[in-house]
C-alpha cells in the first residue's frame, strides 16, 4: 500500500492511498462474503457462496466497488494512527481508480489540528497571576439589590378585577404586524408580564399601553420600534400594529425584608445571617469572575505569541454552539427564536457573521489549552469522570440508569474537557 500526504494547508490534508491488486484480494473476499449474506444463492447458505459465484452473480465491477469500500474502511483509520494525524472532521473520500484487475486509488481530505509552537506559557501565566487583581468588594447597595431580587421571587399574586397598574402581574395575548413587511409578525399567547420591571424593552411602549386595561378587554395601537440594521448606521424605526387581549390582572404582594422573611428561607435563622450569606455569595461570585478574567488574559497573551491556522470546521461547530445557546436563552424568555429575530431585525446568518470573531477566539483558546495539556502530559482518569457524573446525578436527583447512552457519552466528553482544562490552569497556577 502506497500512501502520500499532500499539505493543502496547515490544517487540511489530502491523503492519497493506492492499494495493489494483491492487497485487494483480502478485501474482495470480505466484499464477496458480505454480498453473499445479502443474496439468495441456490445451494449455499447466506454468506457462504464462493467469491467466483458472487462475482458471476453481481458482476466484477460491483464486487470491486464493494471491495474498495471495505479497503477504505479498514485502511483509512490505520493510516491516521500510523501518521499520528489528529483529525477534527470526518474525511471527504473520493475513489479515483477502481477497475477490476487493477490497483485501487482513493483520496481522503480531512481537517487536522494545527501544530502550535507554544511560547513560555508558564512565565506568561505567572506574571499575570502575580499582578494586583481587581479589588473584590461588595457594598451595601449590592446586598440590598440582591435581597430585593430574592423577595421578588417570593411575591404572592392574587387575581383582581380592577385596572392594571405598575407593580401588577398580567397575563396577555398579543400580536404585532409590521406595516412595511406583511410577512413579519410577532405573536405570543398566555404571556406573563410583571409591569414596571422593564421586561419588554424590545417592544418599548407596549407596557404603557397596558396600564388601565381590565381582564377580558382588548386594545389595538401602533408602536414605532427601532429596526437594528446590523450596520453602523443609526437604527431606523418600523411601525408595528399591536393587538393586545388582557386575560387577567393579578396584584402582587411582595414581602418585607425583616426577621420573619429571613426565617422563612432555608437554613437562615435571622436577618443578619441572611445579609451575611448574601454578601458572602456576592464576594464568591466576584472572586470567580476575577479568576476567569485572569484566565482569559493569560489565553489572550499566549495567543498573541503564537501563530496558527484554525480549522474552518471547528469554527463552524463553535458557531453552531453559539446559535444553539442563544436559541435556548431566548426560549427561556418565553418567545420563539423566529420572533426574537423579527424583533431585532436580523437573520440567523447575520448573527453567525457577528459571532464569528468570538467563535474563532473560543476555538483558539481551546486549541492552546489542548497543546499545553499535551505538552504537560495532563491525564484525566475514568474514575475522575465517573465521580463527576455521579455528582451531577446526585445533585439533580435523576437516575443515571434512566439516561440515554448517547447523552451519557456527551456528558462524559464534556466533563473530560472541563477536568482537563482545570488541570491545565492548575499547571498555570490559575486554579487551586
Amino acid at each position: 500500500m502506497e500512501v502520500k500526504i499532500h499539505e493543502k494547508s496547515e490544517t487540511k490534508k489530502e491523503i492519497e492511498v493506492t492499494i495493489s491488486v494483491d492487497e485487494m484480494n483480502e478485501y474482495l473476499e470480505k466484499a464477496a462474503k458480505q454480498l453473499s449474506s445479502e443474496m439468495n444463492v441456490k445451494g449455499f447458505r447466506p454468506g457462504n457462496a464462493p467469491r467466483e459465484v458472487v462475482e458471476n452473480s453481481v458482476g466484477k465491477e460491483k464486487l470491486w466497488e464493494e471491495a474498495a469500500r471495505e479497503a477504505i474502511q479498514e485502511t483509512y483509520p490505520k493510516i491516521i494512527e500510523e501518521k499520528n494525524l489528529f483529525t477534527v472532521s470526518q474525511p471527504q473520500v473520493e475513489i479515483i481508480k477502481c477497475a477490476p484487475g487493477n490497483e485501487v486509488t482513493y483520496k481522503a481530505q480531512v481537517f487536522v489540528l494545527p501544530e502550535i509552537k507554544l511560547p513560555e506559557y508558564k512565565e506568561i501565566a505567572n506574571k499575570i497571576a502575580k499582578e494586583e487583581g481587581r479589588e473584590v468588594k461588595v457594598d451595601e447597595k449590592e446586598v440590598e439589590a440582591t435581597l430585593d431580587r430574592i423577595r421578588e421571587t417570593r411575591a404572592k399574586t392574587e387575581k383582581v378585577e380592577r385596572e392594571a397598574k405598575k407593580g401588577d402581574t398580567v397575563i396577555i395575548n398579543f400580536t404585532g404586524s409590521f406595516k412595511e413587511k406583511s410577512d413579519k409578525k410577532i405573536e405570543e399567547k398566555d404571556f406573563r408580564l410583571n409591569l414596571g420591571k422593564g421586561e419588554l424593552d424590545a417592544l418599548k411602549g407596549l407596557e404603557e399601553e397596558i396600564y388601565g386595561m381590565k381582564g377580558g378587554e382588548k386594545k389595538g395601537f401602533s408602536l414605532k420600534l427601532p429596526h437594528m440594521t446590523g450596520s453602523k448606521e443609526a437604527p431606523k424605526e418600523e411601525e408595528v400594529d399591536i393587538e393586545v387581549e388582557m386575560l387577567s390582572v393579578m396584584e402582587r404582594e411582595v414581602p418585607e425584608i425583616n426577621e420573619e422573611f429571613a426565617k422563612s428561607l432555608p437554613n437562615i435563622e435571622n436577618l443578619e445571617q441572611l445579609k451575611t450569606k448574601v454578601k458572602e455569595g456576592l464576594e464568591a461570585e466576584k472572586k470567580s469572575k476575577e479568576k476567569e478574567r485572569k484566565k482569559i488574559k493569560v489565553m489572550e497573551n499566549i495567543r498573541k505569541e503564537t501563530s496558527f491556522e484554525i480549522p474552518e470546521v471547528l469554527i463552524d461547530k463553535e458557531l453552531d454552539n453559539i446559535i444553539n445557546n442563544l436559541k435556548h436563552q431566548v426560549s427561556q424568555g418565553g418567545i420563539s427564536f423566529e420572533d426574537y429575530l423579527s424583533q431585532i431585525g436580523k437573520k440567523e446568518e447575520d448573527i453567525r457573521k457577528e459571532s464569528r470573531k468570538k467563535a474563532e477566539e473560543n476555538v483558539a483558546y481551546a486549541l492552546i489549552l489542548h497543546a499545553i495539556s499535551d505538552k504537560e502530559d495532563v491525564k484525566v482518569t475514568d474514575e475522575e469522570i465517573d465521580a463527576e457524573v455521579d455528582r451531577h446525578f446526585n445533585a439533580t436527583g435523576r437516575k443515571k440508569e434512566e439516561e440515554k447512552e448517547e447523552n451519557l457519552e456527551k456528558m462524559r466528553a464534556y466533563i473530560y474537557d472541563v477536568i482537563k482544562n482545570q488541570k491545565v490552569f492548575k499547571v498555570l497556577s490559575l486554579e487551586e
